[in-house]
């Protein structure tokens, strides 16, 4: 049975782990995931049934990835590239979608 999508699960659970850092950073501080919750229409409660969700994190992503002023933040706090956060972005709305 052919994989719904070809990348390494590896490369999927890494991007995965970014989301939920981002996640952990947003949600952090209540400045910080108030108005991620008001722009997503989700509420605090929510938060855990959409969790493990693609789509929840490729919107996450995008969210901070349109706010560069908290992307440089995230991103020195967690040591990582901004770079990485974009990347990880692209491989969830892929693995998402089914495709390559």
């Amino acid at each position: 049975m052919k994989r719904r999508n070809s990348r390494p699960p590896s490369q999927i659970d890494a991007a995965r782990q970014v989301a939920l850092g981002a996640l952990a950073f947003l949600a952090g501080d209540p400045e910080r995931i108030g108005p991620f919750l008001a722009e997503s229409g989700l509420s605090p409660g929510d938060l855990r049934g959409v969790a493990g969700s693609t789509a929840f994190h490729v919107a996450l992503l995008d969210y901070l990835i349109n706010r560069q002023d908290l992307l440089i933040i995230h991103a020195g706090e967690a040591e990582i590239d901004p770079g990485h956060v974009v990347a990880a972005r692209e491989i969830l709305f892929h693995a998402d979608m089914g495709e390559d």
